[in-house]
């Protein structure tokens, strides 16, 4: 599965971006976040359903981007931490995670 994931803003308005293959990541970390997908229910979420420009103006908001391809299946979604879905916050958390630890290594 391909995974691209950015994310933005919040107090101290840090950019972070993730790109991987969950084929060539830990299985650890690849069965997490192929969990956190599969349990977030994200390719059968509508951009319409997380409409990102709620909080235009909040300095404190989080922006996400996410783009997962599996086979057939491809979804892009632009959010933010008070418009993401409650099933999708786990899995954004986790690619902020993934995120910040691939930033700290200088990758």
């Amino acid at each position: 599965m391909q995974i691209d994931f950015a994310s933005s803003g919040g107090v101290s308005n840090q950019e972070l971006m993730f790109v991987a293959d969950t084929a060539a990541m830990s299985e650890r970390e690849a069965k997490e976040v192929e969990r956190l997908i599969e349990s977030s229910g994200v390719f059968e979420i509508e951009q319409s359903d997380v409409n990102p420009n709620v909080t235009i103006g909040r300095a404190d908001v989080i922006t996400y981007r996410i783009s997962l391809t599996d086979g057939e299946r491809q979804n892009t979604l632009w959010m933010n931490d008070v418009t993401a879905p409650v099933a999708l916050r786990p899995l954004l958390a986790f690619l902020q995670e993934l995120a910040l630890k691939h930033k700290n290594k200088g990758g």
